[in-house]
């Protein structure tokens, strides 16, 4: 339902900060993941660069990170994969206690099981999915181990074909989200540094909308005011949540659940997010938003931007590995490619050769489990570990100040992979060339 518009000269309607979690649902619920599909799980660590290739394609997953699909014949809401069907298509069963979640439902099994279902329709997984990453049966490694020499290298291994996904089964695609009922004058994208599936203008820069106290708009952007009205052409319809409202100054603008779209002055470039956290009254348009753990913050580093920090503001960390065909670009902003594959296979052990003391797990709470981008790795020692898009994260005590970043790109504790006889360690893909491991920042 749509909120009452009301026009004005500045703003067009405001969401008291009680009702935010209803303007932007998370995006998964308890116990159930986002993973990059195929080649972009990462085991071909040198086919693109980082600033090119990006997440690519994500689907929703179980907390093991298999996969998760729907079935076409399961048109009344209730799960008809059952006998023979269900011994390869297994159902995504909710975890005890689960609670629906934006388009998340539960729907009841005939042996009284709840089972996950998204916009209505129940999900499951494939026994032929081996890894996360995997699509019917075709499993993301295969882009890894040799498959494939990069660029740089001296041939090119032909990738077998995807066998395609058995008749009326589809996989619960997170991104690219669908742009059923947007308006053409929309995208949208997962933006990293805003934490969630987002709406962009047709120039794809980040849409945000003010969802403080209604009447605090006009103080909450005062002049220069750095947040800009998107414009909406002098014929155009209202389509679902997308209403073009004319204001009292004249402009013509977009809305969306009743709430003004406006873009940010202080975006430089498509993806930035920098008018997140810049007041509270200000939020990012999200169409979901990914689920963070509590204590959780965003910070502002002086050189590569946005980075993910503890309650206290100090940077996580991740271990990170090199070889010298990727062609990525160290020390800048998203210059190195984030791989699931390669976090979770170097998984929690840091293998430090000095300097381990200054290093800390960020640790997770006992009860925790994987939701969204974050999974959740038992140590040795029994205590549970946060990780990241596959990435175990740390802190340094080298930091001392929110922002600070003295470890990126850290390589005094720099290893070579192929250098050591004392253990073996899987990285993803093998190459003709030195790999390591070093420290780098985590950006969100």
């Amino acid at each position: 339902m749509h909120k009452k518009i009301i026009a004005a000269a500045v703003s067009v309607v405001a969401l008291s900060a009680a009702n935010v979690d209803e303007f932007a649902p998370l995006s998964t619920p308890k116990g159930i993941t986002i993973q990059s599909l195929g080649k972009y799980a990462g085991y071909g660590m040198d086919q693109e660069s980082a600033a090119l290739s990006g997440r690519g394609q994500t689907a929703y997953a179980d907390a093991r990170g298999m996969t998760l699909y729907s079935y076409a014949k399961d048109t009344s809401g209730k799960p008809t994969c059952v006998a023979d069907c269900a011994k390869e298509w297994l159902p995504a069963l909710a975890l005890p206690n689960a609670e629906p979640v934006g388009k998340w439902s539960l729907v009841t099994r005939a042996d009284g099981s709840k089972q996950w279902a998204l916009g209505g329709k129940p999900l499951y997984t494939y026994v032929k999915d081996a890894d996360p990453g995997s699509v019917g049966g075709n499993n993301p490694k295969r882009y890894g181990r040799g498959a494939q020499i990069g660029e740089r290298g001296a041939r090119l291994a032909k990738i077998a074909d995807d066998v395609p996904l058995p008749a009326d089964w589809k996989a619960a695609l997170h991104y690219p989200a669908g742009l059923e009922g947007i308006p053409a004058d929309f995208a949208v994208r997962d933006v990293q540094d805003a934490g969630g599936l987002t709406l962009l203008n047709d120039r794809n820069w980040t849409l945000y909308v003010f969802t403080g106290e209604a009447g605090q708009e006009a103080a909450a952007c005062k002049a220069p005011c750095p947040w800009r009205a998107m414009t909406a052409p002098q014929l155009a319809a209202a389509k679902g949540d997308f209403v073009p409202v004319d204001r009292t100054d004249g402009i013509r603008q977009w809305t969306y659940k009743g709430l003004g779209l406006y873009t940010y002055a202080g975006d430089l470039a498509a993806g930035d997010a920098n008018g997140r956290g810049v007041h509270p009254g200000w939020n990012v348009a999200f169409l979901a938003r990914n689920f963070m753990p509590a204590g959780i913050t965003f910070q502002e580093s002086h050189r590569i931007g946005r980075v993910l920090a503890n309650a206290e503001g100090k940077t996580l960390y991740r271990r990170d590995s090199y070889i010298f065909q990727s062609g990525s670009g160290h020390g800048q902003r998203r210059g190195v490619l984030i791989r699931a594959a390669v976090g979770r296979d170097i998984g929690a052990e840091p293998r430090c050769v000095k300097e381990c003391e200054k290093w800390h797990p960020f640790l997770a709470p006992d009860d925790a489990v994987a939701q969204g981008d974050w999974s959740v790795y038992t140590r040795a020692d029994g205590k549970k570990q946060w990780a990241y898009i596959g990435y175990a994260l740390w802190t340094y005590d080298g930091d001392t100040k929110p922002g600070d970043i003295m470890a990126e790109d850290d390589w005094h504790n720099f290893i070579s992979l192929t250098a050591r006889t004392d253990s073996v360690v899987d990285i993803g893909t093998q190459y003709n060339a030195v790999a390591a491991l070093y420290w780098a920042a985590m950006p969100p």
